[in-house]
């Protein structure tokens, strides 16, 4: 029987760390499938509903970014497919969600961590950042997900929060209700987009408390005073974890 890639690491016990990355070129994508580690997908549509892989176009007129070339969405797709290795299903544009859930049908949803910024964990902390309003979706819409593929794993990213989140006891109600919120609604991982460098093995324990795994992007961070299991990531492949570790 298939299980989650929560429950993999839940399972072995045994953080795991994915690869990060805007690029999905044919050949970042066969790099990372013949490595054997995992790939990120990050899934939009045009104005027309068209599906592709990258950012909004919001996001590149606001952020002022190039948007990459990328490989053709569906050729894409069919060579994840094919392969072992654990993907980041990451839905960057509210009406992409109806094509989220064709790649996840078509990759197989154990292999799947499905990943959306969360309305209800939208905070004002942070005045000089862009808010790019196409990627908020209500966290009910990461919840169905699980409802339609029990297998997936679910992700709710918040924004805008403190950068002392994790280091100021005034933030202790904040973050109890942050976790309740993930936990009423079933979610499995959450990103809290804080500095790596404040993350604390009382933090992930907070949350592993609730079976709730935490993200955490490990480059440039000294990873070796966590103990307890997380999600990792890094925007470097041979830094990524191979997938075998938690047996796919």
């Amino acid at each position: 029987m298939e299980i989650s890639l929560a429950q993999r690491i839940f399972k072995t016990n045994k953080s795991f760390v994915l690869f990060h990355t805007h690029s999905a070129t044919h050949e970042a994508i066969k790099h990372a499938i013949m490595s054997g580690k995992s790939m990120d997908l990050d899934i939009c549509v045009d104005d027309l509903g068209n599906p592709y892989l990258g950012h909004s176009k919001e996001y590149y007129e606001k952020s002022g970014e190039t948007q990459p070339e990328t490989m053709a969405f569906w050729e894409a797709i069919e060579l994840v497919s094919k392969a072992g290795i654990p993907v980041i299903v990451d839905c960057k544009h509210y009406d992409a969600w109806p094509i989220v859930e064709k790649v996840i049908d078509k990759i197989g949803a154990h292999r799947c961590l499905v990943h959306s910024f969360a309305t209800e964990l939208k905070f004002d902390y942070e005045h000089n950042d862009h808010d790019y309003l196409t990627e908020w979706s209500p966290i009910k819409k990461i919840t169905e997900i699980k409802s339609k593929f029990p297998f997936a794993t679910i992700t709710a990213s918040c924004k805008f929060l403190p950068n002392d989140l994790l280091l100021s006891a005034q933030y202790e109600k904040l973050l109890s209700n942050i976790r309740k919120t993930l936990k009423d609604n079933g979610i499995d991982t959450v990103c809290l987009n804080v500095p790596d460098n404040t993350m604390s093995d009382k933090i992930l324990e907070f949350f592993l408390k609730e079976k709730i795994l935490t993200h955490v992007g490990i480059d440039n961070v000294d990873i070796s005073k966590l103990s307890k299991i997380y999600v990792g990531e890094t925007d470097n492949l041979p830094v990524a974890s191979d997938c075998k570790l938690i047996e796919y």
